[in-house]
């Protein structure tokens, strides 16, 4: 995709225009500093990390920005190169909330196991509290606890508490819009202020 050239191709922006919601010059932008800060083109999971740890530096983004990096990750090659990473950006950015469902699919399923169990939705909403810091972030009354919200989103799909143990959310599931709750759209809504 033009990695080994300093600018992006017509082509590659033909391409990342239409798979993407950034402009040409957002394009070039993004790329411009992709390459002038990663060494090789590509961005590993430790590198990753720190740039969390600057956009939330009162917190531990460590977990998150861990789980975050494997949605990132388009092609599952522990690395992400710059079409993933773009790609992956535009849709946490700017996506619809379907397009963000869809794609946070990986980022919750932390078994990997096609489901999103109640263990994995309370990993991830554990990692997100971690990672924005308590002491800069004012939580409202019902969610000083991430077991709170974990509920309050296993309720919302439509699943009983009790069924903790054993029921889980399919990407079906998840993806369907009707069962959006304002604790989904805050969940989707992480990386909205970063760009």
């Amino acid at each position: 995709m033009g990695q080994k050239t300093s600018k992006l191709s017509n082509e590659d922006i033909s391409e990342l225009r239409k798979e993407t919601k950034f402009t040409n010059r957002e394009l070039h932008q993004w790329y411009k500093g992709f390459k002038r800060d990663l060494n090789g083109g590509e961005l590993n999971k430790e590198t990753f990390i720190e740039i969390h740890k600057q956009y939330y530096p009162f917190g531990d983004p460590t977990e998150f920005a861990s789980y975050a990096f494997e949605a990132f990750d388009l092609n599952d090659k522990s690395v992400v190169d710059f079409r993933s990473f773009i790609k992956s950006l535009s849709v946490a950015c700017r996506g619809s909330t379907e397009e963000k469902l869809a794609w946070s699919f990986k980022l919750y399923d932390r078994d990997k196991d096609g489901y999103i169990s109640y263990a994995d939705l309370l990993t991830v909403i554990r990692s997100s509290y971690k990672m924005l810091g308590k002491k800069v972030v004012k939580f409202n009354e019902s969610d000083l606890q991430p077991e709170q919200r974990a509920d309050r989103i296993w309720v919302g799909y439509g699943k009983k508490l009790e069924s903790r143990s054993f029921e889980r959310i399919s990407h079906a599931e998840w993806a369907d819009i009707s069962n959006l709750s304002l604790d989904v759209i805050g969940a989707l809504t992480l990386y909205n202020d970063l760009i």
